[in-house]
């Protein structure tokens, strides 16, 4: 059986090891921030740990691209920046708890997937391809929708006969 003096130094050893690993969780969660740009470097998008965006640079170039590109650009960079971070999140956890923890396995399990790389297109010519993916990529209109002309007798309100009959 331990002594109170025993229960009391393996007691303040534990607090000692829970403050040390609440110091590293911080300290790695303080840098777990996260920040991507685009191929060009026109668009920088800059994230808090929690995701947050904390900032978006953007150059000339990218103001000269047409609004739909660069929004999408900017949603695109921004979900790399968010997985950098919480990717740096799950690593400052696993590193203080182990990779085997709830704790890790809980956070990792929530990790957004990784972004496909676009692949690069071979040398050559590909307009049946560029053709097809446009036309996958933009469904038609729908057909305008056609009424029917009003007919001449239709200011009148449905005629002047009675609904009720009389028998």
């Amino acid at each position: 059986m331990k002594t109170p003096e025993e229960w009391m130094r393996d007691f303040e050893a534990k607090i000692a090891e829970a403050q040390a690993k609440a110091a590293a969780v911080q300290e790695g969660l303080a840098q777990a921030g996260g920040s991507a740009s685009s191929k060009d470097g026109s668009i920088i998008v800059s994230v808090a740990p929690n995701g947050a965006l904390t900032g978006l640079e953007l150059t000339a170039d990218a103001m000269r691209k047409a609004p739909g590109q660069l929004s999408g650009e900017i949603l695109e960079i921004a979900r790399k920046a968010q997985r950098g971070a919480a990717v740096k999140v799950a690593e400052t956890f696993g590193a203080v708890e182990g990779t085997g923890s709830e704790t890790y396995r809980m956070i990792t399990e929530y990790l957004p997937p990784p972004e496909e790389e676009e692949q690069p297109k071979p040398a050559g010519y590909a307009f049946n391809e560029e053709y097809e993916e446009r036309a996958a990529a933009a469904p038609p209109p729908p057909p305008p929708v056609r009424r029917p002309a009003p007919r001449p007798d239709d200011d009148e309100d449905f005629g002047g006969d009675s609904i009720f009959k009389k028998h």
